[in-house]
């Protein structure tokens, strides 16, 4: 941080890595005021996260051990001296990466807010200053340009509950088997679709009762749409799901990362199996293009957070792609003959599928897919297609067409 001297002279210097600081060569008898000063971190930084934001709303439901101390100031986050779903709503808005709507979140403020040293006429020491970051209510935190700071929520070793691996530090042990981000194939006609984010069961005793998460995808296939995502499933109820794919960073390229909050809002866990919620995505163009979702790696992967205000990792957590193809052709059966011309090979996907084609015998056609993936994309306002589990996939990706 910077310590700025005025008064009958004038200085500033840095501190150094360990926080110590000294300001030489002041005339004796001199009056001086000395003040620090730290930049704020810019939105989106991972060490405030969806933890903080249970912990402000905790505090306001009166839901667990009310906050105090530098805990409070730093939930009071637009400085009105209440707690409630304002700053709630401030801390989950950095979070995402937003910079509107944010109040003073990701600010520091130092105790005092300065020393005055009237007519000082020898050495000060041990002058010292405590400070917060306004939004960073769940734990201390310490933010080290030049290092690593304090281990990120979720960020331990800990994989499952049998793992015998330690978690880290405000971390248990996994109680989720998996959570999978939505893989299959979105067809021509298709703008905008509805994908969902799938869980294992989870167990209401557990009480998870908030997620986050970050994962990657090529804009030049999909993007989202203003409300990216949606609750829906396990989160159907009374549960604030939200996402926002974060700034470009310098030389990132066409890769992008869309970030994921949720929490509920009256503390009711997480219960059952099935979706989780629901991604809103466009697609881009009509070429024949894939993109890979992957889940980031920490701080900003996929956790669970429980009333406690612990985290957990699921034991595993599968990525997903999303292939967008061109349209083709598909030519008529002739009349009493039983199998279907496969689609054309300049569609540049492997089609070969048969169907019936006497009435008796029809059925709805199928898409194959990688095992786990048991819920499907859906086009948004009616149902696309759906995937169905096998212990193997017949073709890495298979579109079907809507008559």
């Amino acid at each position: 941080m910077t310590l700025t001297l005025t008064g009958s002279a004038s200085d500033s210097t840095l501190t150094n890595g360990l926080g110590n600081y000294t300001l030489l060569s002041l005339a004796p008898g001199g009056s001086y005021t000395v003040t620090p000063t730290k930049s704020a971190v810019t939105p989106g930084f991972a060490d405030i996260n969806i933890v903080d934001v249970l912990a402000t709303l905790r505090h306001f439901l009166n839901a667990g051990t009310p906050l105090s101390g530098c805990q409070l100031t730093a939930a009071d986050v637009n400085g009105d001296s209440e707690v409630n779903v304002i700053d709630v709503i401030a801390i989950k808005r950095f979070f995402l990466g937003l910079s509107t709507g944010i109040a003073n979140t990701g600010t520091y403020q130092f105790i005092p807010a300065n020393r005055t040293y009237p007519g000082v006429v020898t050495d000060q020491t041990g002058q010292d200053y405590d400070t917060l970051i306004f939004g960073d209510v769940a734990s201390s935190f310490a933010h080290r340009p030049e290092g690593p700071s304090q281990p990120a929520a979720g960020d331990g070793t800990s994989v499952s509950a049998l793992s015998g691996l330690n978690p880290g530090p405000g971390e248990v042990p996994a109680t989720v088997a998996a959570i999978s981000l939505p893989n299959g194939a979105v067809d021509a006609s298709v703008t905008n679709f509805i994908a969902q984010v799938t869980t294992t069961d989870i167990d209401a005793k557990n009480k998870l009762v908030g997620f986050q998460g970050d994962f990657t995808f090529d804009e030049r296939v999909v993007t989202f749409q203003s409300e990216p995502v949606q609750n829906a499933g396990l989160t159907a109820g009374n549960w604030s799901v939200s996402g926002n794919v974060l700034p470009v960073l310098p030389g990132a390229g066409p890769m992008r990362t869309l970030r994921i909050s949720a929490y509920s809002n009256d503390f009711t866990p997480l219960s059952g199996s099935g979706t989780l919620f629901e991604l809103r995505m466009t697609r881009v163009s009509k070429a024949a293009q894939s993109t890979q979702l992957l889940w980031a790696a920490p701080p900003g992967q996929f956790i669970f957070i429980d009333a406690d205000l612990q985290t957990q990792k699921p034991g595993y957590a599968a990525s997903g792609g999303v292939t967008t193809s061109r349209e083709a052709p598909v030519k008529p059966a002739p009349p009493q003959q039983a199998p279907a011309p496969t689609m054309e090979p300049s569609d540049g996907i492997d089609t070969n599928q048969t169907e019936r084609n006497s009435e008796s015998f029809r059925e709805p056609a199928k898409a194959r897919f990688a095992e786990g993936n048991s819920e499907g994309f859906r086009e948004q306002g009616g149902v696309l297609f759906s995937l169905l589990q096998r212990p193997m996939p017949l073709a890495s990706w298979q579109r079907i067409r809507l008559e």
